[in-house]
């Protein structure tokens, strides 16, 4: 059992990440100092910075991230980056496979536009239960960024955490959420993302097994290290992002 004080420690740092979680410009700031250690990629690797909901008064935050990205690397599809593990696709520098999680209204009025607008390619993790819900997309909006050109995944169907779920809501989880993308956008559904997404913590091999025998070709974590060619489809490493975040920051999470 864990002494007092190591307990109330640990629901010190538990707390102090929600307080900052909802002030992402101070979460920002508190993470910048590390940042000062590393450097944003200048090596060849690929990486998978993902963002939530990007609300309009951080649409100017994002544009600089991405666009910084688009000028010390390669922005390619999902389909170009499973290539590059693949090996059918070299990897010759930094090299960003952009994406976003959830089903937010913002992908509709700040992010689409902005992708259109800056020719940038993204994959849309959906949570298919969260869909028509107050503030999240409806059905039609999802077809709509489809018919823009924009790729979609499953985000499991209520977003909780897939370690404590059992065997049968993991398979509803998993890929009754599949089944209902697919069956709402006509085309399908072959990538998957967890929610939170730690390894061993949030997932286990029992849900990549499911994923597998579901049919899906990629499984992502919150992993955060630069993949390379050889590296698995079903051990995706993705790098959580704000946009309220500075670069200082985002270095820590992007980086050689």
């Amino acid at each position: 059992m864990e002494a007092p004080t190591a307990i109330k420690r640990r629901l010190n740092e538990l707390g102090l990440r929600t307080r900052l979680r909802a002030r992402p410009r101070a979460q920002g700031r508190v993470l910048a100092p590390a940042g000062l250690f590393r450097r944003l990629p200048s090596a060849p690797g690929l990486f998978f910075p993902f963002y939530h909901d990007v609300l309009p008064e951080y649409a100017g935050d994002l544009r600089r991230h991405l666009l910084r990205m688009r000028r010390i690397g390669t922005m390619v599809t999902w389909d170009e980056a499973l290539a590059v593990l693949a090996g059918d696709r070299p990897l010759t520098g930094p090299t960003f496979c952009l994406n976003f999680d959830d089903g937010h209204l913002s992908w509709r009025d700040v992010v689409v536009p902005m992708l259109l607008e800056l020719e940038l390619p993204a994959t849309f993790f959906l949570t298919s239960g969260l869909v028509g819900r107050p503030g999240n997309l409806s059905w039609d909006d999802v077809r709509d960024i489809q018919r823009a050109g924009f790729r979609f995944g499953s985000h499991t169907v209520t977003h909780h955490r897939l370690a404590d779920q059992d065997d049968t809501e993991i398979w509803h989880e998993i890929v009754d959420s599949k089944k209902e993308i697919e069956d709402q956008l006509g085309c399908a559904v072959r990538d998957f993302a967890a929610p939170y997404g730690y390894p061993r913590v949030d997932f286990t091999e029992r849900e990549v097994r499911v994923a597998e025998q579901a049919g899906y070709r990629s499984f992502a974590s919150t992993r955060r290290p630069a993949m390379h060619a050889g590296d698995s489809p079903m051990r995706i490493h993705r790098q959580g992002l704000h946009p309220a975040w500075p670069l200082m920051a985002v270095r820590t999470r992007v980086h050689d």
